[in-house]
């Protein structure tokens, strides 16, 4: 055998070595170049010039992890690569040059989670390729409360998309069939369906549906009706259909009868009250009045409660005109019609009409016309008093 240098034969020996011994590997890591870090995923931060920093952390629901001398550190959403590089630079300033590497040892459980109404709600295991039909199909859909068509999909990032997905066994290979992604959370809200009381009301809005909801149920939640709602005008609008809603009846008379069962969707409207006369003088309630078709002075007076002190003698009816500016007052002998039955003294009201009757100690003024007239907002300083008088002020 030819004389060997030592060298030769170390390199002989070596190679025998790696003929003879199988080769060890370490595990393959549980992740790809892309992957980013999120709360359950365990990391492993190796410092090879300083092993006292050397540890394992778990990614919190915060998406921090702790490591010794920075404590907490921020890492959702990054790659091992970026927190490598990110503790590098953070320990830099406090060691020299650390050489740091990171490893994912324990990959977080990859899941959607359903939760609301819905039939099963929790966690369904996530895979690449997933759709949302398919995540509803393995938790039965919606409940009988919950209202698919205002599914919620909220994605890792923390944008949220709000989704259509009524019937979604027809939807399956559609554009509204989403591609499920890793830690996707679904919610099912309730469903509320409404109905709605407008117009002359306390407090007009919304309200949610139940099951044997009526009209008095909803006015009496919006706070009942105001003084100036026209009861007899008031409408209903069920089923793409409007009719008459006889408020009348129900509020003023106490007919149960007119108590209307709504149904979803259903919309009443009370419109303000147009028709009306004013009353003022010597009655228990001065105001408006609301005319209803052939009433006359009289009747006006008696639903303000005249006081034993009016003067029927001395009534006034006023006409306001403000197209021209311009308001008639027209003195009435009301007694006429009490004793005599003269239907011309009990003259028949139109709307807008103002009745003023005096007290027998006071007396009527000329300047009560301007009081009553600006006290209502019926006219201005460019207004013309005229008279009709029949008997004189």
């Amino acid at each position: 055998m030819p004389h060997m240098t030592i060298r030769k034969w170390l390199f002989v020996i070596a190679l025998a070595c790696t003929l003879v011994l199988p080769s060890v590997q370490a595990p393959a890591a549980p992740e790809s170049g892309q992957y980013v870090l999120a709360s359950d995923d365990v990391i492993k931060v190796d410092v090879a010039n300083f092993p006292n920093l050397t540890c394992q952390a778990v990614v919190l629901p915060d998406g921090s992890v702790t490591v010794p001398l920075l404590g907490s550190v921020a890492v959702r959403g990054k790659t091992t690569t970026e927190v490598a590089a990110l503790l590098a630079k953070q320990w830099n300033e406090q060691v020299v040059d650390p050489l740091v590497t990171v490893s994912l040892t324990q990959r977080r459980k990859a899941s959607i989670l359903v939760y609301g109404f819905a039939v099963k709600g929790g966690e369904v295991d996530y895979r690449p390729g997933l759709r949302i039909t398919e995540v509803l199909a393995q938790t039965g859909g919606a409940a009988l409360n919950g209202d698919l068509s205002k599914l919620t999909l909220t994605h890792r990032s923390g944008d949220k998309q709000v989704l259509d997905m009524v019937k979604p066994e027809s939807l399956s290979g559609t554009e509204r069939d989403i591609l499920m992604q890793e830690g996707d959370i679904i919610y099912i809200p309730e469903r509320r369906t409404q109905v709605s009381v407008l117009g002359e009301v306390m407090k007009p809005g919304p309200f949610d549906f139940r099951e044997d909801i009526t009209a008095l149920d909803v006015i009496s939640a919006a706070g009942g009706v105001k003084e100036t709602a026209d009861l007899n005008a008031a409408t209903i609008e069920q089923g793409g259909k409007e009719k008459k809603l006889d408020l009348e009846a129900l509020l003023r008379k106490g007919d149960m009868t007119a108590n209307v069962k709504l149904t979803p969707a259903d919309r009443i409207m009370i419109p303000e009250l147009q028709n009306r006369t004013y009353v003022f003088g010597s009655v228990g309630r001065p105001g408006w009045y609301p005319l209803k078709p052939g009433d006359r002075i009289l009747d006006a007076l008696n639903a303000s409660g005249i006081s034993p002190q009016a003067d029927y003698r001395k009534v006034r009816l006023i006409k306001v005109d403000k197209t021209n500016q311009t308001a008639k007052v027209e003195e009435i002998n009301l007694e006429k019609f009490l004793k005599k039955g003269d239907f011309t003294a009990n003259a028949t009201l139109a709307a807008g009409d103002v009745v003023f009757i005096s007290d027998k100690k006071r007396g009527f003024k000329f300047a009560d016309v301007f009081s009553v007239l600006s006290g209502i907002g019926m006219i201005d300083n460019t207004f013309r008093i005229l008279s009709g008088n029949r008997g004189g002020y």
